[in-house]
């Protein structure tokens, strides 16, 4: 066939025969264009025209239409007209379209179009897009016509008028090839570069001037690092015009001989910052849960006060949560229901504090913000309902105010109003069923009226009619049971009959009307109150209850039927009456049990969990280890009061943001253990877990998010409160207490090699533990610690090289003590607090050159403690927190030491933590982070990060 010659479109495409039923045939030309007016206004719609022909008649009247952008292959859905395809599955709702002699046409993407939604730029970067079509003439119901087209070279343009953000990167730049006749005046906004795209090789020396850039379009992200600090430098600082300043950490002689003149200091104040990475919702259970596209957002329930009308949304690319706005959110509710709209979440009826309701609220999560749902002809009050959306209209049916009901509405939220749901032939009266949309009916099932029921019946929007579900073969009577959509089946599964929880279940198939079982070989243990989601091709059973709360599932695949259990490593806690969403790759779980505010992420293609609680960052804990990657600080292990803590998790300062460190062949839970950094991987060892001291570990990668074993061949024996440097090739081990004894040897780790060598006994230091141990470049000093006869203040230089310890000179050092903090400066070790009789509130450094000690000054000293955090900025030694046991005295205080002047500062007040010890303190090279710990009563899980004020010069240019 050819197009028709009315046409004015271009880009054929091709055209297709679509056998919709016997004697119906269906003949469809596709053309597509985008229309382009001006080359700054090119519209995101693509044009699309057919013609059908119907019996060999062109086909006149309204048609239902569906559309979607699929990959290569079908399986993966880019966009839909209502924005509801997964899969490649078939929209939820149609859009009609005026059909006059067979032709039609359509603006792909208008949203003004009932049902149509925008199509994003993006779905074009990939690179094989086609378009796939459904068509109902009214009669024969919605068909898949086939085979899908592919887009050609026209949508494409969407991405030319409008480069997507952060699409040039220094890969599209050449050096150098950027100057100023290649930037038109404001033409450079901050939309326009990836986060540190253009570096000093990208541009000419002086290329960007201010006539170039839109106001605020560079900030810290836009460059390179170290970028405009290269571009001053290669121009003699001449981006700075006359008068400006510059502020630099040091004096600074190369402004000087620039022709700057130095006009004074000025000092930064300290500041402490408390990194906030959102918060999960408080706990609950019963409550609801959608999926938007890209957020999953959980509303009201039950918790531990009553019943809420707060929420969350969860977004699982940044991991990350933030809260639902509760102005004029609807009253607080449980057993409610919540559909998404493609745009909105309409959440109506369920059980208030004060009765059943039968109101309800629309929330955009685009603006945070509550609209009423018309309250003129709703529904009568109820809860344990049903709610489906088709693509257009929330139906509402069934649910119990008292006695079960049988009755329903429409609610259209575009014209706020409601709409009968006819009450002919419609089901008996019931709560606790199931309802599903199949894109034209929803489908009634199960359920109880007080007694468990096994019918259900269909239910037609379009003609406001219902008709039966077969009876054949359908699944036994039961309520508080699953079912899911496949897109040709509904499943049914488990639920409860008689107050016992079933194991079978069964599969409706729409066009033919009958049931299947599912199969019972390897099925899940029987359950109610579980969640059930559909992935595009399996369904997701998880949790539940049968007598005993599960925190096990299965993954059901209708095409062979048969099940495959989900993992159980690293899976939420057991619950019930939560909620689970699927994403388009992983099925997230949140809540239930007992008001729980945590859940789960499961990835189906890996077969594995992660979990969501506190956007991903480690629960609250204490003697836990930190070390610092470079851009990430790594915390793991630990104890809280569920006990020995094997879980972790990685947080980014530049992004504010945690991630989860992976628990999969993670060393068993621990505290008291040690953890070094060597340039690519953190090196667990040792400890005390559940069963004692132990001597093994782990190696974490954070680039791979994976775990690999240390050799136990010729390790060090169990030790825990040890202490371990890193070389720059090997991890040296050394001392600790075996749970009954103190120690005085160790070992050096090899990660090249996955192998131990012993440390030479020769000259070593006495068996002890609590000590320090730093390393100095070449060295790694051991000093102080609690030995078999008191407490020390000896210690010893170890050399790798050589194999052989060397005393400290003893003239000067500290007195003796244990719990005390060491940091290296570079050419010292600073000693300062800890424990002896009595807490202690003095120190020493110890000249490596020199092999001396120089006593710290005492005065503006922070007071007297051990169990405290000490860095080291690179210019100062930064003390906070600690504890002081003799007096019960908790610290939230600290103080700044400068080896230089010999003096202390004490650190800001203002917005620091609360008190605390055993927390864990790192340096970033510009900031101290601080996590965890503990107050005596209760575990920290928070982050704080504190920025020193410093001496900065002030030059100005002529």
């Amino acid at each position: 066939m050819t197009s028709d010659p009315r046409s004015s479109f271009s880009d054929l495409l091709g055209s297709f025969m679509a056998k919709l039923r016997p004697g119906l045939l269906l003949l469809l030309a596709l053309l597509f264009t985008v229309a382009a007016p001006a080359p700054a206004q090119v519209p995101q719609l693509i044009n699309y025209q057919g013609r059908v022909v119907v019996g060999g008649v062109n086909f006149d009247g309204s048609g239902q239409f569906k559309f979607a952008l699929v990959n290569g292959n079908g399986t993966v859905t880019y966009w839909s007209n209502d924005g509801t395809s997964t899969g490649g599955s078939q929209p939820g709702a149609a859009v009609t379209l005026p059909v006059t002699k067979g032709l039609y046409a359509v603006l792909l993407g208008d949203a003004s179009l009932p049902n149509m939604t925008a199509v994003p730029a993006t779905v074009f970067a990939n690179a094989n897009v086609r378009l796939r079509v459904w068509f109902n003439d009214g009669m024969s119901g919605s068909q898949l016509l086939t085979p899908d087209q592919r887009v050609a070279a026209v949508g494409y343009a969407m991405l030319a008028d409008n480069v997507p953000a952060g699409a040039i990167t220094s890969l599209q730049i050449a050096a150098g090839a950027v100057g100023t006749a290649q930037i038109a005046a404001g033409a450079v906004s901050g939309t326009q570069l990836a986060a540190g795209s253009v570096g000093s090789a990208q541009l000419a020396a002086g290329a960007v001037q201010s006539a170039n850039l839109a106001s605020g379009a560079v900030t810290s992200t836009q460059l390179a690092v170290g970028a405009a600090a290269a571009n001053l430098s290669a121009s003699s600082q001449s981006g700075v015009g006359s008068g400006g300043l510059i502020l630099s950490p040091t004096e600074n002689q190369a402004l000087l001989n620039a022709g700057y003149i130095r006009i004074g200091t000025t000092v930064t104040p300290d500041a402490w910052q408390q990194r906030l990475n959102g918060t999960p919702p408080a706990g609950r259970r019963l409550q609801t849960a959608v999926w938007t596209g890209s957020e999953m957002i959980v509303w009201g329930g039950l918790g531990s006060s009553g019943s809420l009308n707060d929420g969350g949304r969860f977004n699982p690319a940044a991991n990350f949560w933030s809260a639902v706005s509760t102005l004029a959110a609807p009253l607080a509710r449980s057993y409610h229901t919540a559909v998404w709209t493609g745009g909105e979440m309409i959440v109506w009826g369920g059980l208030g504090t004060s009765g059943n309701l039968n109101d309800g609220g629309r929330y955009d999560p685009g603006t945070n913000t509550w609209t009423a749902v018309n309250a003129l002809g709703a529904p009568g009050a109820r809860f344990e309902h049903t709610a489906v959306w088709t693509g257009s209209e929330m139906i509402v049916w069934g649910g119990q105010n008292g006695p079960a009901l049988g009755d329903g509405r429409r609610y259209n939220p575009v014209s706020n109003s409601w709409a009968m749901v006819t009450n002919a032939g419609a089901p008996a009266g019931r709560f606790l069923h199931t309802a599903v949309w199949t894109g034209s009916e929803m489908l009634i099932w199960g359920g109880s009226s007080g007694a468990e029921l096994g019918d259900g019946k269909r239910y037609n929007p379009l003609s406001n009619s219902w008709a039966a579900i077969s009876a054949s073969g359908a699944p036994a009577a039961r309520s508080d049971h699953t079912a899911v959509w496949t897109g040709s089946d509904m499943i049914v599964w488990g639920g409860l009959v008689a107050g016992v929880s079933q194991g079978t279940g069964a599969r409706y198939n729409l066009a033919a009307n009958a049931w299947t079982a599912t199969t019972a070989a390897g099925a899940p243990t029987a359950r109610t109150s579980h969640s059930a989601v559909w992935t595009g091709s399996e369904m997701i059973l998880w949790g539940g209850i049968n007598g005993a709360v599960l925190s096990d599932g299965s993954r059901y695949a209708p095409t062979n039927d048969s099940w495959a259990a989900t993992s159980a490593t690293a899976a939420p806690a057991p619950r019930s009456q939560h909620t689970a969403v699927w994403t388009g790759s992983e099925m997230i779980v949140y809540g239930g049990g007992s008001a729980l505010a945590d859940g789960g992420r499961y990835d189906a293609a890996g077969n594995r969990w992660t979990p969501t609680n506190s956007a991903a960052a480690p629960s609250a804990r204490r003697e836990h280890s930190a070390v610092w990657t470079g851009s990430e600080m790594i915390v793991w292990g630990g104890l809280d009061f569920g006990g020995f803590l094997g879980t972790g998790g990685r947080f980014n300062p530049a992004a504010n943001s945690w991630s989860v460190v992976s628990p999969l062949s993670a060393p068993t839970g621990r505290r008291r253990h040690s953890a070094v950094w060597t340039g690519s991987e953190m090196i667990v060892w040792g400890g005390e877990a559940a069963s004692g001291a132990v001597n093994d570990g782990g190696r974490y990668s954070p680039a791979g998010d994976s775990w690999s074993a240390v050799t136990l061949t010729n390790a060090p024996t169990v030790r825990l409160s040890h202490t371990a440097v890193w070389s720059g090739s090997e991890m040296l081990v050394w001392g600790g207490n075996s749970g009954t004894a103190n120690l005085g040897d160790g070992r050096r780790y090899s990660p090249l090699g996955n192998s131990w060598l012993p440390l030479t006994a020769v000259n070593a230091p006495a068996a002890r533990t609590y000590h320090t141990a730093v390393w100095t470049g070449s060295e790694m000093i051991v000093w102080g610690g609690q030995g078999n006869s008191g407490n020390l203040n000896d210690g010893r230089r170890y050399s790798p090289t050589t194999n052989a310890w060397v005393t400290l000179n003893a003239t000067g050092a500290p007195v003796a003590r244990y719990l005390h903090t060491a940091v290296w400066t570079g050419s010292e070790m600073i000693v300062w607090g800890g424990l002896a009789a009595n807490s202690l509130g003095d120190g020493a450094r110890y000249s490596l050159a020199g092999d001396s000690w120089t006593a710290l000054a005492t005065s503006g000293s922070p007071s007297a403690r051990a169990y405290h955090s000490a860095v080291w900025s690179g210019s100062e030694m930064i003390v906070w927190g600690g504890y002081d046991i003799l007096s019960a005295t908790l610290f939230g205080s600290g103080g700044r030491y400068s080896p230089t002047a010999n003096t202390w500062t004490s650190v800001s007040a203002a917005s620091s933590p609360a008190p605390r010890y055993l927390h864990s303190a790192i340096w970033t090279g510009t900031e101290m982070i601080t996590w965890g710990g503990w107050d005596v009563g209760a575990y920290f899980g928070d982050t704080f990060s504190y920025t020193p004020g410093r001496t900065m010069y002030l030059y100005q240019r002529p």
